[in-house]
């Protein structure tokens, strides 16, 4: 005790606003706490299962540590105002120079920032923690076998069907029709129960010109004559459109039109922290659904998986089967994935001598049952498509008959897919949502940056704390709540106006807006410079007060009256422009920016408050 107190003498006699800000005290108490969240960060995902859900970067919220994180931090912060409070040079006319006073100002901004941003230590304990225990090297590695090893848990008849093949290579290079009413009979196609496929070379023409409605035409002379688009792959200026050019007979390569293990192409876990689900594809994180436009990187991965089983399957030899299930099964039981398969009686199900073509023979639940419920038998993702027909209960086709016994005649002779799935569905289960969530999640907190994301919620609660508790500072309480009551007072009476001039002249003006809450901000910011002589003492301090605390959203409403201007210039150039091929994308000053703007925001707030010092001084020097 005794050295602190000979610390804090020190600091009085050779640093008095240090002493007087007690920052020393409060960094080192924040460190401590910070510590303190970095070892909660780190132990809080020991358990693999904790990462087997959507988004594991919320559980900071969602499983309360927000709540420890407030309270530590009103405590801090109450506890050492309660300190400082105790002395306060400004009001006491001791010697305080310009600097000083901005220097007291930056020591808050600090005190306050290190004391609410637990959130970031908590996360880097996280990450860490994450790669420690997940390595690039072994997540690779994991991935790949994860893969491979994924087209064996058939959980879904629609990854096994013909239109998914990609592998021999003219599977790759021919587009799989599968509309009924597009196939045509004369050529060769393939049926299996209620679906028919047919597959096509084809031909690409690119588009660079749009339409009024912002999408790309399809070239001519294909426009003209109505071509139909078998699919099309957009790109950033540029859309390139396929069409349907001949038949192609794939006979010698198709053994069975059922659902087999040689149709499977879908990818589980891709490296380049991307998901794939059945009809959902990540692309640069944001997922959308088009199976007529695939992505050529998707699309080669699919046909390297599809590769990789044929040969696998083709090679016929289940003690490698066995043993690349079985790699399977210890990096699940080691991620802690439910399920209940065992490595032996999972190749039997695949492997059999009835069964030389590998036809999906069982399927595998995706979910753990529940006890004693024997009507369930399959969940949502062990299901099938209609493509062509409806069925009712007794197998009999109600639509589009007429059309599909033309190429199947004896579908009603036939199971149909939902029959063949519910008679098939074993006992065992595998929950490969958990898989694919798990790797998700280390990816995430690996890769995303969580300090850009949230930084500034942070440094503008700091700021605006600072400001509010530096005017406290310079004019008192009673000052401070008059200016508090006259900025409500203010805003309503700005929002009367705006309300008037909306009802006189019947428009919605933004620029009258934007314009009038100028005017009124530069009154504000002028007087205390140009006119405080002429005012009381507590009049001036309420546009001080409202100075400091609302400069910054000054500077955000010049960059919105800048932004609205150059979306108006940009307006007027589309309109001008005929040429409906052109398109003009509207950069404001928002845009070019980004969140940079927060920052160029904080840089300004700073450098008004070191100027606006000498207008505190010349307050604090008038009578009262």
């Amino acid at each position: 005790m005794q050295k602190i107190n000979q610390f804090n003498q020190y600091l009085l006699e050779k640093y008095p606003t240090i002493w007087n800000t007690r920052i020393v005290w409060m960094l080192l108490g924040s460190f401590a706490v910070h510590i303190l969240f970095f070892v909660i960060g780190y132990l809080s995902h020991i358990d693999p299962v904790s990462l087997q859900k959507y988004s594991v970067k919320n559980d900071y919220y969602t499983d309360g540590v927000i709540f420890i994180h407030l309270i530590i931090s009103v405590l801090m912060i109450v506890g050492w105002l309660l300190m400082m409070f105790k002395n306060n040079a400004f009001k006491n006319f001791y010697p305080s120079s310009k600097s000083k006073l901005f220097a007291q100002f930056v020591q808050y901004f600090i005190i306050i920032f290190a004391s609410t941003t637990f959130f970031f230590s908590y996360m880097v304990g996280f990450r860490l923690f994450i790669n420690q225990k997940y390595s690039d090297e072994e997540m690779i590695k994991n991935i790949d076998i994860i893969n491979r090893a994924n087209p064996f848990l058939s959980q879904n008849l629609e990854n096994y069907t013909l239109e998914n093949r990609l592998f021999p290579k003219p599977f790759y290079d021919l587009y799989c029709e599968t509309d009924i009413n597009d196939i045509d009979r004369d050529k060769k196609y393939f049926v299996y129960y209620d679906r028919v496929y047919q597959f096509n070379s084809v031909y690409s023409k690119t588009s660079f010109r749009k339409d009024k409605r912002n999408e790309f035409i399809i070239p001519e002379p294909e426009n003209s004559l109505k071509t139909p688009v078998a699919y099309s792959e957009r790109k950033e200026k540029s859309e390139i459109f396929y069409f349907k050019k001949e038949v192609a007979d794939l006979s010698p390569y198709i053994k069975t039109t059922g659902p087999t293990y040689y149709n499977f192409s879908n990818i589980l876990y891709d490296n380049d922290f991307k998901t794939y689900d059945d009809e959902v594809v990540a692309i640069d994180g944001s997922y959308y659904y088009d199976r007529d436009s695939p992505d050529q990187t998707l699309k080669n991965k699919k046909a390297i998986i599809n590769r990789k089983t044929a040969e696998l399957l083709n090679r016929r030899n289940p003690a490698e089967l066995e043993k690349l299930l079985t790699d399977f099964l210890a990096i699940s039981k080691k991620y802690r994935v439910k399920n209940n398969l065992e490595a032996k009686s999972w190749v039997k199900m695949i492997y059999a001598p009835q069964n030389p073509h590998f036809e999906v023979q069982y399927f595998i639940k995706d979910y753990q049952p529940k006890r004693n419920d024997d009507n369930e038998y399959y969940n949502s993702d062990i299901e099938v498509d209609s493509v062509a027909a409806t069925v009712d209960e007794e197998g009999n086709i109600v639509s589009d008959s007429i059309k599909i016994r033309q190429f199947n005649p004896e579908i009603n002779n036939q199971v149909s897919p939902q029959d063949y799935v519910k008679n098939n569905v074993t006992d065992y289960y595998y929950c490969t949502d958990h898989m694919k969530e798990l790797l998700e999640n280390v990816d995430r907190v690996k890769n995303e940056d969580f300090f850009s994301e949230n930084v500034h919620i942070y440094i503008w609660i700091a700021f605006f704390l600072s400001t509010f508790i530096f005017s406290f500072r310079i004019t008192g309480l009673k000052s401070l709540l008059f200016s508090i009551i006259s900025a409500g007072l203010l805003v309503l009476g700005v929002t009367l106006v705006i309300v008037m001039y909306t009802a006189v002249t019947g428009l919605r003006e933004e620029f009258f807006v934007l314009y009038f809450l100028l005017l009124v901000s530069l009154v504000i910011l002028l007087i205390p410079i140009l006119k405080m002589e002429s005012l009381s003492k507590m009049v001036s301090s309420v546009f001080v007060n409202i100075s400091m605390n609302g400069f910054v959203l000054f500077l955000l409403l010049i960059f919105g009256i800048i932004s609205m201007h150059q979306k108006a210039v940009c307006g007027i150039e589309i309109y001008d422009s005929y040429d409906i091929s052109q398109t003009k994308t509207c950069v404001t000053v928002f845009d070019y920016f980004g969140l940079g703007i927060s920052y160029i925001l904080l840089l300004g707030g700073f450098v008004f408050m070191y100027f606006y010092t000498s207008v505190l001084q010349k307050w604090k020097a008038m009578p009262k």
